[in-house]
């Protein structure tokens, strides 16, 4: 098939999962990819009205330009994942070429309650953000009725995507790249990991406090890696405050990345609903047991009491099974193996290409 493929995604998950998944369909089929849209410089005052002018107005013209230019060439089908402006782009809304749209998440932001604005910041702000906040949900759920086909990253987040955008999405779970992350024989050190920015939705926080209620004898260290910077200011003060010894890195490389998977006891996983976590399923095929929220896409990565655990949202209930996997090596070694053969059953990117493809070929 000739494929057109469009994509703008910082570096993440998303970003990961594209990358795989297009390396895969190069072996059999013309894969061209638009994703290198010029930006509208907005560096300057007022710089969230620029970033919204941009989203909102000045991609709707150049994205219908994209799918034109899409359109004129003849491609069998469009594959399109969200970008840095809407999880349910423009260009959906303007291709004639049947589309298949990758859809990680609806904007959490707009359809989610305990990401609403928050109550304290000034009244303009507060306004401001309600009518941009409307609008731009209006726009994503229109752009998202136009796709030919949806596919998502569990059966979790088709359930999102029905709820946010009224539409059916097939599930399609993501994967690992057993070249990437692979078990590498290294000494487990007293650590947990965490990966994920500082920002609401990862409650970065409460992986904090959990770690903190272990007793400072047995305490871990606590490893972040975000993908992107941020600003942990007030991460760190809290982690000093609390007596946990706290180390971020950012921005790292897979070879790094799959070192620290291999170098901790376990992966912590507190994310609010997160859809899928590809980090639980890197962790788990370098042998690394997961301790994670009970919800989201955590119920379909996870199997619980055999490639982890799975414990309701409550800084005291984590801690106390935490504990318990940094005091049984043998527990975390049996999990360990368990988790190795379950992603290579479950969560490989042939399999999710395979897929993938099959939903091509129905829409074709």
């Amino acid at each position: 098939m000739k494929i057109a493929v469009y994509y703008d995604i910082p570096f993440g998950g998303a970003h990961v999962a594209m990358e795989e998944i297009i390396s895969r369909l190069r072996q059999n089929h013309q894969i061209h990819l638009f994703h290198n849209l010029p930006k509208t410089v907005h560096n300057f005052p007022p710089r969230r009205l620029w970033i919204d002018l941009e989203s909102i107005c000045f991609q709707c013209f150049k994205q219908r330009h994209q799918a034109s230019e899409i359109d004129g060439n003849h491609f069998d089908l469009v594959f399109v994942s969200h970008d840095r402006h809407f999880q349910a782009p423009w260009i959906l809304r303007f291709l004639k070429t049947p589309s298949v749209f990758l859809c990680q998440e609806p904007t959490r932001a707009l359809f989610e309650d305990f990401l609403s604005i928050d109550k304290s910041w000034p009244l303009f702000n507060r306004i401001y953000e309600r009518v941009i906040r409307f609008i731009r949900q209006k726009i994503e759920i229109k752009n998202a009725g136009y796709a030919t086909r949806l596919v998502s990253n569990s059966h979790y987040s088709s359930g999102s995507i029905l709820r946010a955008y009224g539409r059916s999405a097939t599930p399609v779970y993501m994967g690992i790249n057993p070249r990437s992350f692979f078990p590498a024989n290294l000494v487990r050190q007293n650590q947990v990991l965490v990966v994920g920015n500082h920002e609401p939705q990862k409650a970065l926080s409460l992986a904090v406090e959990v770690v903190a209620l272990i007793t400072p004898k047995l305490r871990p260290k606590l490893v972040i890696v975000s993908p992107r910077h941020r600003n942990n200011l007030e991460l760190i003060e809290l982690a000093k405050s609390k007596g946990v010894i706290l180390e971020i890195q950012e921005g790292i490389k897979t070879p790094d990345l799959c070192r620290l998977y291999n170098q901790s006891k376990v992966l912590l996983a507190v994310a609010r609903l997160e859809p899928f976590g590809l980090s639980v399923v890197e962790s788990l095929a370098c042998g690394t047991p997961v301790l994670a929220v009970d919800e989201g896409g955590y119920h379909e990565t996870i199997v619980t009491e055999k490639s982890g655990l799975l414990v309701r949202r409550d800084a005291l209930a984590l801690s106390g099974a935490l504990k318990n996997l940094l005091l049984h090596q043998s527990l975390r070694d049996k999990m360990g193996l368990y988790g190795i053969k379950d992603v290579h059953h479950r969560f490989l990117w042939d399999t999710t290409v395979s897929k993938i493809e099959k939903i091509f070929h129905e829409i074709i």
